[in-house]
């Protein structure tokens, strides 16, 4: 079942040189938020098939690193 999905405008007063890096910060958590059961789906069929020394939580954290960029 998908979740509805609403507009929501937050006012908020920050630095004018933070005020760019902010808006896309939020807007990548609210893109993260309305994706992760997708990403999840796909990160699971991706299991075990890329070579790599790495555990499966230390590919989480990069991936999750990855977003937030």
């Amino acid at each position: 079942m998908a979740e509805e999905i609403v507009d929501l405008v937050i006012h908020v007063k920050v630095p004018k040189k933070y005020a760019e890096t902010f808006r896309k910060d939020v807007e990548a958590m609210a893109w993260y938020l309305s994706h992760k059961d997708e990403l999840f789906e796909n990160m699971k069929k991706l299991k075990g098939i890329m070579k790599t020394d790495k555990s499966w939580k230390e590919l989480k954290r990069e991936f999750y690193e990855g977003i937030a960029d």
